[in-house]
């Protein structure tokens, strides 16, 4: 391995508590992390989606990403066909060698091996982690006839720390195996094959904040404001507008809707509309005076001449807008204009104040309005003001700790990766935590990120599923036990405090909190509770009708989770 990829496999295991790993399985995380961020721009845990070891089928890394999300549960691709009305996927899959050159065989091995995990009757041994994507991919095209845009993407990378020569030979052998997958008509084809080089540019793009040039002429700058470092208004070209919202890869970037309330609501009558203006070039130059424009918050900018340069920004209004236009992309003609509104501010409380008077011009009711108050910057500000050793970081923003230090990125916490903590830890819901997390948080209704909350069990949630996690990591608790995680975020806090729920007092509840914070952050302490836990779950494993196997459906239903309650509250 040279020098720089080296290095960056070794800042990127430190980041991640990777390095006990051995420098092979080392190099496939990272692999895995830098070939399937470039699809996805949201952080998540390599760890999820390495599936080596094995009866592997020659899959180092896996990941299916829906609708712009990576999803990890069949229920999650459920959720996102109700709320979107449609799917669409993209299918990632990573070899990754620590060899300096590439062989031809390895394609060819892997095309057979992934020809008969699609098949109905599978022949080759799988082992857990390839059963579980599989159970995902079966899930998605049992679900094919929300297919309404195009087929999925099948994303098939071979990585090596070698150099990729366009060998003829070896070209040969990876357009053959793009032949093969093509011919199953289950997906569009994409193989490549990565040396060192190619790896090493994918780890800086994953490690950049986002950020986007385009050209902005006709523009006209704001009076001042207070709390807005610049603001502009004006119209820009469609076509430049589109590269604010598609990544390197040519996607749209999901997560720069985060604060614009509703996800993208497919062709409604409202969107059915703006396409049909958009297909009908006769119509497209009325777009500009037709349609209300996108406003874009960003909290740095750098300004030459017509090009805007942003950084670290969101489009707080314009979703539905901006996806059909990316959808429609190709029938955009030059004189296409969208109206655009850029604002640059780090004052939380303008962009909370923006979003929501933007939002109030259309249908938005105050449930979708309630994410935008002051608890997030709570949440925010509480989760790092503490000792450096108990200090977590939550990431409402897509990379937004990518150009702070943070002292590994395992301690970087997403808004569904809290959600699905906080309900199995505090609501008791663990066997919901499958969902797709914006339905999941549906659900609860008042009970998620409620105005007036304190954000103490909130930080405690994310804290039990760190220390959780590290164990997993470490070796501490047998990775067998990793389905029942959510489960034993629950059973944590019931070993602790029994069923008493959260006090409603302040001073009472920090009193609860506190007690729950030393267990977890004393090493030895929380790992001895969370052992206490290991019987239980293997009680309750042997109870339900599993055939003593405990995986993801077992940890779905009602009734394991009520029988992980009964063993912690008899112990």
């Amino acid at each position: 391995m040279d020098k720089i990829t080296a290095s960056f496999v070794e800042e990127f295991c430190e980041e991640r508590e990777l390095s006990s790993l051995s420098e092979s399985d080392q190099f496939e995380a990272f692999a895995a992390y830098c070939v399937i961020s470039r699809q996805y721009d949201e952080e998540f845990d390599p760890q999820e989606v390495m599936t080596g070891g094995g009866n592997d089928l020659g899959i180092d890394g896996a990941a299916l990403i829906v609708n712009g999300y990576l999803v990890t549960s069949p229920e999650e691709i459920v959720d996102l066909r109700t709320r979107n009305n449609y799917l669409q996927a993209t299918i990632v899959i990573v070899q990754a060698k620590t060899t300096s050159g590439f062989d031809g065989t390895v394609l060819t091995d892997l095309t057979d091996n992934l020809s008969d995990l699609l098949s109905e009757s599978p022949t080759l041994p799988m082992n857990d982690e390839i059963v579980a994507f599989k159970q995902l991919l079966d899930t998605l095209y049992a679900n094919s006839q929300a297919f309404r845009r195009s087929r999925p993407q099948l994303q098939l990378r071979y990585v090596t720390t070698g150099t990729w020569t366009e060998d003829p030979h070896l070209a040969g052998k990876r357009d053959a195996a793009e032949r093969r997958l093509s011919d199953l008509n289950l997906f569009d084809v994409d193989v490549q094959c990565l040396g060192a080089r190619e790896v090493q540019d994918l780890y800086r793009q994953a490690k950049n904040s986002v950020e986007s040039s385009f050209e902005f002429s006709d523009r006209v700058p704001l009076p001042d404001l207070q709390g807005v470092k610049e603001a502009y208004i004006g119209i820009a070209k469609a076509s430049e507008y589109l590269k604010v919202i598609t990544d390197a890869a040519g996607n749209i970037r999901k997560s720069l809707f985060f604060d614009n309330v509703r996800d993208f609501q497919d062709y409604n009558p409202v969107n059915q509309e703006i396409r049909g203006t958009l297909q009908d070039h006769n119509k497209q130059e009325r777009f500009v005076v037709l349609n209300n424009g996108v406003t874009i918050v960003a909290r740095e900018i750098g300004v030459s001449g017509k090009r805007f340069t942003i950084r670290d920004y969101q489009i707080v209004n314009g979703c539905q807008t901006s996806h059909v236009l990316f959808d429609e992309k190709d029938v955009l003609g030059d004189n296409m204009y969208v109206p655009v509104k850029v604002i640059v501010t780090q004052d939380e409380d303008v962009v909370s104040s923006i979003t929501t008077a933007t939002n109030r011009q259309t249908t938005v009711t105050d449930d979708d309005l309630r994410a935008l108050d002051s608890f997030q910057k709570d949440l925010e500000a509480f989760f790092p003001a503490h000792p450096l050793e108990q200090r977590l970081y939550y990431e409402r923003r897509s990379k937004q700790y990518s150009a702070i230090s943070v002292p590994q990125k395992t301690r970087i916490v997403t808004p569904p990766q809290l959600i699905r903590a906080y309900a199995s830890m505090f609501l008791n819901e663990p066997w919901r935590a499958g969902r797709y997390y914006k339905e999941l948080q549906k659900l609860r209704g008042q009970d998620i990120f409620k105005s007036g909350d304190s954000p103490y069990p909130y930080y405690l949630s994310a804290v039990a599923a760190y220390r959780l996690d590290f164990f997993f990591r470490n070796g501490s608790i047998d990775v067998k036990y990793k389905p029942a995680r959510y489960q034993m975020l629950m059973a944590v806090r019931l070993l602790v405090h029994s069923d008493t729920p959260l006090p409603s007092t302040r001073r009472a509840l920090d009193k609860y909190c506190n007690k729950l914070s030393a267990i977890l952050w004393d090493q030895q302490s929380c790992l001895e509770h969370f052992q206490k836990l290991l019987p239980v779950i293997d009680e309750a494993v042997s109870a339900v009708e599993t055939d003593g196997i405990l995986d993801r459906d077992t940890v779905r239903t009602q009734q394991f989770t009520d029988l992980v309650t009964e063993g912690v509250l008899a112990l």
